[in-house]
């Protein structure tokens, strides 16, 4: 989103299609401006059911706002804290198919955090490295598996 926010602007902050350091420095904070915000906002994402659709659309308008103002400063510090917010807006204003790809990414993230929730409430966690053995009670551990 960074990219396509940055190619519209006038100079002397506009990207060119061609590869260098800036665009690959552009490219490099706004992922990880996205994944700050996602981090900071994960309360209002990944709860099930109309509620938690509700709290996601509310939860991507924040993560726009706080991945703006991150990636803004990380890549215009003076002015890119204010400026940005204002750019994103105005991007999502001017081209709403901007706005669409940045919600369906957003909601897609609040599917699968909602998928990991829902596996979690349930017990089915992913395996963390433990031995199988440990699920068994400790009178089987210590008769099938004694150590030598």
């Amino acid at each position: 989103m960074t990219v396509l926010i940055m190619i519209g602007l006038d100079e002397p902050y506009t990207l060119q299609f061609t590869a260098s350091n800036a665009t690959y420095w552009v490219i490099f904070a706004g992922a990880l401006s996205g994944a700050i915000a996602l981090y900071l906002a994960r309360g209002w994402m990944g709860a099930l059911g109309a509620l938690g659709f509700a709290r996601a659309i509310v939860g991507s308008l924040a993560i726009a706002v706080i991945a703006s103002i991150v990636a803004g400063t990380l890549i215009v510090p003076a002015g890119g804290t204010i400026y940005a917010p204002v750019l994103m807006v105005s991007a999502f204003l001017a081209k709403p198919w901007i706005a669409a790809i940045w919600f369906a990414g957003t909601l897609g993230a609040h599917y699968l955090m909602a998928s990991v929730q829902d596996d979690q409430d349930y017990g089915y966690t992913r395996p963390t490295g433990r031995l199988a053995t440990e699920e068994l009670s400790s009178l089987s551990r210590a008769n099938l598996y004694r150590r030598n």
